[in-house]
């Protein structure tokens, strides 16, 4: 009876069952198991998976090109501690000028003024006559490569360009444009000592009085030189937040190996991408490792900004936007903000919430009060700002607009210090646009750098460009 109980039991078992046979494993029934669910539902998990592994690969690539960025960066770096290192000792040691396609930039346009007498020539910024009007191929090379230079920011190299040509005197016609470049980057640099033997030497040699020191047209001035109690190198980011602002960087990098203070200024910045915050959060991070004390100027301007391209549980490319403003609002100790951010980041990312960490080093937040009065126009001209850099779309609807008021447009550049050497070609675009609107623009009190720069781009054949008062 228990036989036959048996064999019905299995028989039973048999009926209900699939099949299977003494050998059967573990894993063939869980294979089966898993043939067995909905097709709809493993779908969806192979969606997932398939999403994951694209927003896996978007984040290696970004990081990727991060990488890329900082490494060309840290080249440039590295080539340029060699450049000033050994400058003294051979001259023809000069950056990557002979990279440089500069007749590229050059425009063939018709000079557009040439019959017209502007009304500004009888006006208070017009101190110096007629404009320039000398073409490119009349600029002697090292006109070009020490404005070239010093429009992206390698200073030191290009005053010792101008130094040796001065020492040499074989400059010809072009003398006095060397001599002139030199006493400005004296000038802008701080260095009044040199300044004033520079000038003993300009009067003796030119017979002529020589430009006047001026404490307002010093990006360093004499009370704020290296070494000085007090001193606070800034570095201005502006335009839009992405792989651009490889210049400031290296501008940081380099104050930081003689600064203890450095002041970073984000006011004028307009809108960021993943990739300008990857960079501008490993450098705040290392920055904060070496021990330097920050002052951040409109940081919390930056924030906001940031703030706005992210969407809570939206995925994008990179989480570099959401780390950029947790360390934001740890740098400026805003715990409450930076938890609040936090748990957003942790519901995007699926992740445990990072902890709120304190600032160790000195961390200063400033506002701005300048920055939106910096082109202001005073006695009814436009005023340029010292430093042009970066993505000037904000300044060419500025001078679009006053263009739009005012004709001819005058323009002062009595503050104007350094143009970019990017920043200048976008320049020049934006007013070959307005040029050929039949607007009329004027630049007045350019100092000779600029000027320079702006013979190698062809600006003179778009603008009239007048020189600084000597």
């Amino acid at each position: 009876m228990g036989i036959f109980s048996l064999f019905g039991k299995n028989n039973r078992l048999s009926s209900d069952a699939p099949a299977t046979t003494p050998n059967t494993t573990r894993d063939d029934t869980v294979r089966a198991e898993t043939l067995s669910r909905p097709v709809q539902q493993r779908n969806t998990r192979d969606h997932n998976d398939a999403g994951n592994t694209t927003i896996q690969t978007a984040t290696a690539s970004t990081s990727m090109k991060i990488d890329a960025i900082e490494s060309e960066m840290s080249s440039e770096f590295m080539y340029l501690s060699a450049a000033n290192s050994s400058v003294l000792g051979n001259s023809t040691k000069i950056g990557n000028t002979n990279d440089i396609n500069l007749e590229a930039t050059h425009v063939t346009i018709p000079m557009q003024y040439a019959s017209k007498k502007s009304k500004a020539e009888s006006s208070d910024l017009n101190t110096q006559g007629n404009p320039i009007e000398v073409t490119v191929s009349e600029t002697l090379a090292v006109i070009e490569e020490a404005a070239v230079l010093f429009a992206n920011q390698q200073t030191e190299i290009a005053e010792h360009l101008l130094c040796q040509a001065v020492e040499d005197d074989d400059l010809g016609n072009s003398a006095h444009t060397v001599w002139s470049m030199l006493l400005d980057i004296y000038q802008i640099s701080g260095k009044q000592q040199e300044f004033e033997d520079l000038s003993v030497a300009y009067a003796n040699k030119f017979a002529s009085s020589p430009p006047a020191w001026n404490d307002q047209l010093s990006i360093v001035s004499t009370s704020q030189k290296k070494g000085d109690a007090g001193s606070t190198p800034a570095v201005s980011f502006s335009g839009k937040l992405d792989a651009s602002i490889t210049k400031q960087l290296e501008r940081v990098q380099k104050l930081s190996l003689t600064n203890t203070v450095l002041k970073l200024e984000f006011t004028r910045i307009q809108s960021v991408d993943s990739i300008g915050c990857g960079l501008l959060l490993r450098t705040l991070q290392r920055l904060q490792k070496l021990g330097l004390e920050l002052v951040l100027v409109g940081a919390a301007d930056l924030a906001k900004k940031i703030q706005a391209i992210l969407q809570v549980g939206r995925r994008d490319e990179t989480a570099t936007p959401w780390l950029l403003l947790l360390e934001l609002h740890a740098m400026l100790n805003q715990e409450l903000a930076f938890e609040d951010t936090s748990i957003d980041y942790s519901i995007t990312f699926e992740v445990s919430p990072p902890p709120f960490v304190p600032p160790v080093t000195k961390i200063t937040a400033e506002q701005n009060t300048d920055s939106k009065n910096e082109n202001t126009v005073s006695g009814g001209y436009m005023a340029l700002p010292v430093v042009i850099e970066g993505h000037p779309g904000e300044l060419l609807t500025q001078i679009q607009t006053y263009a739009n008021l005012q004709q001819p447009a005058i323009i002062d550049c009595s503050r104007l210090a350094r143009v970019d050497f990017s920043a200048a070609g976008q320049l020049l675009n934006g007013l070959l646009l307005l040029s050929s609107e039949g607007k009329h623009i004027e630049f007045h009190h350019v100092n000779h750098l600029v000027i320079a720069l702006f013979k190698v781009m062809g600006m003179q054949d778009i603008v009239r460009i007048y020189p600084r008062k000597s």
